[in-house]
């Protein structure tokens, strides 16, 4: 037919190019693979500060460490264990760790989201404020346990000295049973408040003003945007900041010591503690290891329970 034009057969593609394309990534490029001597020397220098500290414990938790003449392992099985389950005094350090970590988190985090969302707004002087805030945050822990050893001195601390000029009675912040815990706790706040702070206000940044900005012409009052906007979307970045600190508050361990030694009593004496005091002032080594072994499996527990709790969550709310 006069006009018509006789359309060429298209190429066939197979698949042999793609699989050759799987295979040379897979097989890596010669830049990746002349680039593994250089690796090579900083992994295994990570893997022996880090793997064999872990196995080595282990072994001495599953044995009798005798320092006499050299270190020398004697197989003990489950003695240390047994010892450690049937000790008061590690569940309670293992209760009081607890117990700190659930108040300090809970009140870091309220804190650092108030502060973020007082500085989420632009106000003057907003960039001093973020800069003062975070100070704590970088201050050696040597130096807050002297720092909050001074101002909590019962006889010349600065803080009983305000409440004798107003009349009010001296609190036993580092001597009285009652009491201590919550001064390790105020530490703890002081402290490290400032990260929540920054972590809670880089998730406010990260929020997308266009559905603040909708549920406002809606009629939406300011209260209702932060329950109903604000912290769903920053439930994410919530649950990882939450995450991190728990982790990190349940390592406490210089603070504590400055502050209280673990006093009065044992009334102040975290779980790391108390391994430290087995294992460098009683010198037993294998019952230091079999605690800090144990509070490792019990914050493995805690993180993998807290995760699993709070996918379910974020799946709710994202529906």
């Amino acid at each position: 037919m006069a006009g018509s034009r006789t359309e060429s057969p298209r190429p066939v593609k197979t698949a042999a190019p793609r699989l050759a394309r799987l295979e040379r990534r897979r097989a890596g490029s010669p830049a990746q693979r002349s680039g593994w001597p250089f690796v090579l020397p900083a992994v295994l220098l990570l893997l022996a500060l880090n793997v064999f500290p872990l196995v080595f414990s282990v072994v001495m938790s599953f044995s009798n460490v005798s320092t006499d003449n050299g270190l020398k392992l004697t197989a003990t099985t489950l003695a240390n264990w047994s010892q450690l389950l049937h000790s008061s005094d590690f569940w309670s350090s293992l209760q009081f760790t607890v117990r700190f970590v659930v108040l300090a988190v809970a009140a870091e985090f309220v804190i650092g989201l108030a502060l973020a969302l007082l500085l989420w707004r632009k106000i003057a002087g907003g960039g001093i404020f973020r800069v003062l805030f975070t100070i704590p945050m970088m201050v050696a822990e040597v130096a807050v346990g002297f720092i909050f050893r001074m101002i909590l001195n019962e006889q010349y601390g600065p803080l009983d000295s305000i409440l004798r000029t107003l009349h009010l009675p001296n609190v036993l912040w580092l001597s009285n049973t009652s009491t201590a815990p919550y001064s390790i706790v105020l530490m703890d706040v002081w402290q490290w408040t400032p990260l929540m702070f920054l972590l809670l206000l880089a998730g406010l940044q990260s929020i997308p003003g266009d559905a603040i900005e909708a549920a406002r012409i809606d009629g939406a009052s300011g209260p209702r945007v932060v329950w109903d906007i604000v912290l769903p979307l920053l439930a994410p970045i919530s649950v990882m900041a939450v995450f991190l600190r728990m982790i990190l508050a349940f390592t406490i361990f210089g603070q504590i010591y400055l502050l209280t030694g673990g006093g009065p009593g044992t009334a102040t004496t975290s779980t790391t503690l108390l391994a430290y005091f087995q294992g460098f002032q009683n010198f037993n080594l294998s019952y230091g290891s079999t605690i800090s072994l144990a509070l490792l499996l019990f914050v493995t527990f805690t993180g993998l329970l807290y995760l699993s709790v709070t996918r379910l969550l974020l799946r709710r709310v994202a529906t």
